[in-house]
């Protein structure tokens, strides 16, 4: 047996509520003879998601993210019989190209993980059963560009208070700190950490950073969330006031250009910059690769960018989902996406099932998944 299929025994064994549901789906086969598009991270813990999707009866295509593909495990699920489209190394280019492959495929059911293939599909007049989708920046684009344009039920998985709080908060918080840590080696109290962003996620990567002793500071235009973030103890600021103050930057907006070149030139020398968000946009990497006049790196996941001033900028994983594209990274914890996949799991259930229980567009997660779920976690974690 190979490290990725042993890895992936023992991230199946700690997933006991997504087990219980593949054993379900494997007796009752709820995507016999369907298509079910999965667009999300290629990890071992969504390799689980999609054995049991497979087990359940459906011809599963899945596509990974920029930077987070792990190589073998893609070739592991080609031999399970579940098809997996492209690499770690692919670029923006190619993952276009994957993302037509994926839509060409005319699937029944759609897990999204950005809303990028739905907005395909919509453009292409594809009408799918219907969707999830995964994420805040999907979420963003589903009542953006997309608002009242989709003609299938999209289920947001992120709209639920249990991957709020679980997933979003304690998993993508643990997660990056912990990742930070490890693509740097450094040492993080009594340093200024700045978190852009006071959504769930950045809750989470406050509450651990402050755990792990850094100096937090929240940067975050809504007024009642900079409350909040005041109310729980972190200083709350303008990002202009934190450019020579911070060591440490840490993007969770789902927004695009967040951090500027401008601003980074206004940043202490040698300051760090990590990306938590889905897309690796919200700083602007494109702009610093232009604006830099050496770029040097400094081990394999940080980039050192000298700009005209003189000032150093080092970036982690060039910008990318810092928790999956550190190499040795592995994203949230294995129980806290047992919960996650459970919801994916049920909600694509739902959608394979009963598509006409479910109104046309974004909705959130069906309030019974949500309790089966939570109670199902709260059973595991009080054995």
């Amino acid at each position: 047996m190979s490290d990725i299929a042993r890895q992936l025994d023992f991230v199946s064994d700690h997933m006991p509520i997504i087990r219980g549901i593949g054993r379900r789906f494997a007796a009752g086969r709820p995507f016999d003879g369907l298509t079910v598009a999965v667009r999300i991270h290629v990890e071992p813990k969504t390799a689980v998601l999609v054995r049991i999707l497979r087990d359940g009866g459906a011809r599963v295509i899945a596509l990974g993210n920029k930077g987070t593909t792990n190589d073998e495990l893609a070739e592991l699920l080609q031999r399970e019989d579940i098809e997996v489209l492209g690499d770690r190394a692919d670029d923006d280019s190619t993952m276009q190209a994957h993302l037509a492959t994926l839509a060409a495929a005319t699937p029944d059911v759609v897990l999204d993980n950005g809303a990028e293939l739905i907005e395909m599909l919509v453009a292409g007049g594809e009408h799918p059963r219907g969707a999830t989708e995964e994420t805040t920046s999907g979420a963003f684009t589903l009542r953006g560009p997309l608002k009242g344009k989709v003609p299938f039920p999209v289920i947001v998985i992120n709209d639920s208070p249990l991957k709020a709080i679980v997933e979003n908060k304690h998993g993508v918080g643990q997660s990056v700190i912990e990742t930070i840590r490890l693509a740097t080696n450094a040492l993080l109290q009594r340093r200024r950490m700045v978190v852009l962003g006071y959504g769930w996620c950045g809750r989470g990567i406050a509450l651990y950073g402050k755990a792990a002793g850094a100096d937090v500071a929240v940067v975050e235009p809504d007024a009642v969330k900079a409350l909040e973030a005041a109310i729980d103890g972190f200083a709350v600021s303008e990002l202009e006031d934190e450019l020579e103050r911070g060591d440490v930057f840490v993007t969770a907006t789902g927004a695009v250009g967040v951090i500027t070149v401008d601003h980074m030139a206004g940043m202490k020398d040698n300051a760090l910059l990590a990306n938590a968000g889905h897309f690796d946009t919200e700083i602007d990497v494109v702009g610093l690769r232009d604006a830099a006049e050496s770029v040097t790196a400094r081990g394999a996941d940080i980039r050192q960018y000298v700009l005209p001033n003189g000032r150093s900028i080092d970036l982690i994983a060039e910008g990318k989902m810092v928790n999956l594209a550190v190499g040795g990274s592995r994203g949230n914890s294995i129980e806290i996406m047992d919960l996650g996949f459970s919801l994916q799991a049920l909600s694509l259930e739902r959608l394979a099932r009963d598509p006409a229980s479910l109104s046309l567009g974004d909705q959130p997660v069906p309030a019974d998944i949500d309790d089966a779920v939570a109670r199902a976690m709260v059973a595991e974690m009080m054995k």
